[in-house]
């Protein structure tokens, strides 16, 4: 049986200059000897993780886990640039404007707010011509450490959202907790920031949705409940999707956390990628049990229409639902969608792993039963 610390050590330096080279290195010919295997091994249907499953998906599911798991070995680095790049004349710079809104757990000591970067799809926000749109503040998955609102990574979501809605996308890039200084409430501030920004455009909050996967549904709903706590400083939004919210972050602080759940193996989702999240994000003054960080357990009353999205085959399937259900017998306008036969955060990565049409479906229903029920 290997040695705890003795393995540890080796995580450890897998984490230094010197190691994370070396590790990448082996992570990418491992990868590379075990994709001839699956490809062979998952051309029957029932070797698939779910039979139902096509062959991408069962490819990708396998190619996802590794690539995350080696990620979080290593502790890979997202930096977060304030240059447009590729997005030219989509991307703004969005700055924080009134200091009065970031109070309570918001003024932090060492935390403070700053200027960060979001990327309009399918086109710049207009304010001239396009004050009766819908407008999406979209918040990225990524467990907090991994992710941006750039187009390579929030595209697919962006496009997805922006047809459905009929509407403009901002995706922004909220500080993630593997950078210095960037553990909670980081991520919320920046929230808050491209919140206003948005109310700064003169974008009427009836007519804004916000949208996220996973972590980024975690950072949703901290704002969500920031503005029911603070109903003189923001307005309520119209509504909120959320796609496999992760709404334990205490508990994944075990990398075994993962192992305790139903469908391990048909989510591509490894437990050190949660263990790192939760690790980095929480500070060490900090409860990890709060609301804020950590919403499962602790329901809320919102104005804000509730649509959850779920896929059958995930990990945090379960608590998404309970959360979700905590919320329905608080007052709140809820729908619980679950796709069936879908992974984690298909609103995020499904065009990935094999699932967009699934989300397309999904995102659609989501527009039906939030413009339907308009308040």
């Amino acid at each position: 049986m290997p040695n705890p610390t003795t393995t540890n050590n080796y995580l450890t330096l897998a984490t230094t200059r010197l190691g994370k080279p070396l590790w990448t290195s082996g992570a990418i010919i491992l990868t590379s000897l075990k994709l001839p295997f699956w490809l062979l091994y998952f051309l029957p249907p029932q070797l698939r993780q779910h039979p139902k499953w096509t062959y991408r998906q069962a490819i990708m599911n396998e190619l996802m886990r590794a690539f995350l798991y080696h990620s979080s070995v290593v502790e890979v680095r997202t930096p977060l640039s304030l240059e447009p790049a590729a997005e030219k004349e989509c991307f703004v710079k969005l700055a924080p404007q009134n200091k009065d809104l970031y109070r309570g757990l918001l003024a932090d000591a060492t935390i403070q707010p700053t200027v960060i970067g979001g990327t309009w799809f399918p086109s710049p926000y207009s304010p001239s011509t396009d004050s009766a749109q819908n407008v999406v503040l979209y918040f990225h998955g990524g467990a907090f450490v991994i992710g941006e609102g750039r187009s390579a990574v929030t595209g697919f979501a962006a496009a997805t959202l922006a047809q459905s809605f009929k509407a403009k996308v901002l995706s922004f890039s909220y500080r993630l907790s593997s950078n210095p200084h960037s553990q909670f409430p980081a991520a919320l501030q920046d929230a808050i920031t491209a919140y206003q920004h948005l109310l700064d455009q003169h974008i009427d909050a009836s007519n804004i949705i916000l949208a996220g996967d996973s972590a980024g549904c975690t950072v949703a709903i901290a704002l969500l409940r920031f503005i029911a706590d603070n109903r003189e400083l923001l307005p309520h939004p119209l509504a909120a999707v959320l796609s496999s919210p992760w709404v334990n972050v205490f508990a994944a602080h075990d990398p075994a956390y993962a192992l305790h759940h139903h469908n391990p193996a048909t989510d591509y989702v490894p437990g050190n990628l949660q263990a790192w999240g939760a690790r980095t994000y929480i500070p060490d003054h900090a409860d990890a049990a709060d609301p804020y960080i950590s919403p499962h357990g602790h329901p809320f009353r919102t104005n804000t229409i509730l649509w959850f999205c779920l896929g059958g085959l995930e990990m945090l399937r379960d608590e998404g639902i309970e959360f979700a259900e905590s919320m329905r017998r608080e007052g709140n306008s809820v729908e619980v969608h679950v796709e069936p036969y879908a992974n984690h955060a298909i609103l995020g990565v499904g065009n990935i792993t094999g699932f967009k049409p699934e989300t397309e479906k999904a995102i659609g229903r989501a527009a039906q039963f939030v413009l339907g029920g308009r308040r």
